[in-house]
């Protein structure tokens, strides 16, 4: 933590605003046992038990069956991280079931979109860590539509944790065509570690910009200007085994999910920081719609 240049945040003493379409007190994946908050602080405590119990039995058949198999520590985190989604979305549809309320339909409804979105980038990430070739899947599509999707796909999470997202494409980028598995694997990749960075603060806006570079690459910067990193950081920053980062093993898996893809399909990934924020940069190969 302390390689970061954090702003000072509000803290909840100093009336930190509360997440849009949240009651009063929830917190988020940010912080500390969230799947626990939403059970014990919801109106549908009692029919989340079930979840937890799920939660329970999933984080100790993980911690039986994974650990003698695997030894780099990465599907061990997978799997944690797969028994948490999981968790969630059943204690978001016990919500849904025991709260007949507006807000308790929204907050159900969100958490399932949040959730089962993170849980397939997860698993398309994963894959990429193995070897899979994103090159080789999926069709080609434009890279406007690419970053509108990576958009719409994160929103939900993003609002949640009271971070907005925006999309650009530049004139020349919109005709450009690119395989669109390791664009959305990479995109989001660096969108997650961006919200491991902005992790407790508010009002925080990551940017997605898309460009074509010298009429020969394809420039994707996913960017925020509210929490700036120093040197030592950035060095260090695609480092997937770096898990003590803000934003912990998510973010890790982010980070280093983006620099996988962007060099399985011939580029590059870098980190740029600035007095104010940082930017991840995807550089791509061009290849334009004949």
């Amino acid at each position: 933590m302390s390689e970061f240049e954090f702003r000072e945040s509000p803290s909840p003493e100093t009336g930190r605003a509360e997440r849009e379409g949240l009651p009063p007190g929830y917190r988020m994946r940010a912080d500390a046992h969230y799947v626990d908050s939403l059970s014990v602080s919801s109106p549908a405590a009692s029919g989340s038990a079930r979840a937890d119990r799920a939660r329970d039995a999933g984080r100790s058949a993980v911690a039986e069956d994974a650990a003698p198999q695997h030894h780099d520590g990465r599907d061990r985190r997978l799997l944690d991280q797969l028994t948490e989604d999981v968790a969630a979305i059943e204690s978001a549809a016990a919500l849904l079931a025991a709260d007949g309320s507006a807000l308790g339909k929204r907050v159900g409804l969100d958490l399932i979109k949040a959730q089962s979105a993170r849980a397939s980038w997860l698993l398309r990430a994963n894959a990429l860590q193995h070897g899979a070739d994103p090159g080789n899947s999926g069709r080609r599509r434009p890279v406007g539509t690419l970053l509108a999707e990576i958009r719409d796909r994160v929103a939900v999470e993003c609002r949640l944790n009271g971070v907005g997202i925006e999309v650009q494409t530049s004139d020349e980028a919109a005709g450009v065509v690119m395989p669109d598995a390791g664009v959305l694997v990479g995109v989001t990749g660096a969108v997650m570690a961006q919200l491991g960075l902005a992790a407790g603060l508010d009002n925080v806006i990551i940017r997605l910009h898309g460009s074509v570079r010298h009429g020969e690459s394809v420039v994707i910067d996913v960017s925020q200007e509210a929490v700036p990193v120093s040197p030592a950081t950035t060095e260090r920053f695609f480092d997937g085994t770096w898990v003590t980062r803000p934003g912990g093993p998510l973010a890790a898996t982010g980070a280093s999910s983006a620099k996988l893809a962007a060099e399985r399909q011939g580029g590059s990934a870098s980190v740029m920081a600035d007095r104010r924020g940082c930017t991840i940069r995807l550089t791509l190969p061009l290849e334009r719609n004949v």
